[in-house]
């Protein structure tokens, strides 16, 4: 049996400690990374107590019934110290999981497990105890990685558009310039999706101080100076993960993009990463495929895999 205490601000360094031990950790689940927008969510997260010692973490949010794990985050779960991922002990925590919502009103969960690419080592175990609830359902979707141990073949499309970059005097550097970047890709967003980015410039500038190894910004510019295009990188310990992707309309016809992703998937494969991962290129809870999304990422030589997410009732 575990006890489950409501998160407090004096349990964050024992929290962030159980992060980076985790199998399935992820800096974003690290306190200061979840309170940044700790005024749009209502925290709702648990620490997992054994015989006095903080043994697991669970992060979560409400919205009156609903409890979410995570409502602010690409992902969410349940992390344990090392020695508790196992098949049994994730069964028990959710048992009780359940029960201790049900006590708080809670009547719907929601819950996207870390997709396994960023585990340690293998961490799945969540997966089969959520759908063994008879009430849940899962939605599927498909993101695109490029495993940086094999050999790739990118498409002669993309290959093309990297030569037509070249020729342009287009070049690929590291940069602090996210106002210059943010620019193009809220007009980008607004232009074809008529929405904003998730993260507001001054929300990423400040994760970024707070996480400057992890979040990196690389943009292109051409030979004026000026960026034509670029994409935020969130690193872990086996996966670059591209964030934000965009260009200017310059930067499209010039193939900026193609050349970018050239340049940091060979960055990445010599630094030891395992995978380039693209994200999701699925719309609507992952019933509708963008494919010309998906078809420029396998261009690289990107292959699907799924996120699952579910939906239970308890």
């Amino acid at each position: 049996m575990f006890e489950f205490v409501p998160y407090a601000p004096e349990l964050a360094q024992q929290w962030d400690e159980i992060i980076d031990q985790a199998d399935n950790g992820h800096f974003l689940f690290k306190r200061s990374y979840l309170e940044y927008h700790a005024d749009r969510f209502a925290d709702s997260s648990f620490v997992l107590r054994q015989k006095d010692r903080i043994v697991g973490v669970i992060p979560g949010n409400r919205s009156d019934a609903k409890w979410v794990s995570h409502g602010g985050l690409t992902f969410g779960g349940v992390f344990l110290s090392p020695k508790l991922n196992r098949i049994g002990v994730l069964q028990e925590i959710y048992k009780q999981l359940w029960d201790e919502l049900r006590v708080r009103d809670i009547t719907h969960a929601f819950i996207k497990p870390v997709p396994w690419i960023y585990h340690r080592v293998p961490s799945e175990g969540d997966l089969y105890v959520l759908n063994c609830n008879g009430q849940a359902e899962c939605l599927i979707e498909v993101s695109t990685a490029v495993d940086l141990h094999a050999s790739p073949k990118p498409s002669d499309l993309r290959k093309r558009s990297r030569k037509r970059a070249v020729s342009a005097g287009l070049v690929v550097e590291e940069s602090n310039n996210y106002e210059g970047f943010w620019a193009i890709l809220s007009a980008r967003l607004s232009d074809k999706y008529d929405r904003n980015p998730v993260h507001s410039c001054d929300e990423i500038k400040l994760l970024k101080s707070r996480f400057a190894d992890e979040i990196r910004l690389f943009v292109v510019r051409d030979a004026e100076e000026n960026i034509c295009g670029g994409t935020v990188i969130f690193e872990t310990f086996r996966v670059a993960h591209a964030q934000y992707i965009s260009a200017s309309d310059q930067g499209m016809e010039q193939g900026a993009l193609d050349l970018l992703f050239f340049t940091l998937i060979d960055r990445y494969r010599n630094a030891g990463k395992d995978y380039f991962d693209f994200g999701i290129s699925t719309e609507d809870n992952g019933r509708v495929l963008n494919e010309s999304l998906a078809a420029f990422k396998e261009g690289f030589g990107g292959r699907s895999i799924v996120h699952h997410k579910f939906q239970l009732k308890i």
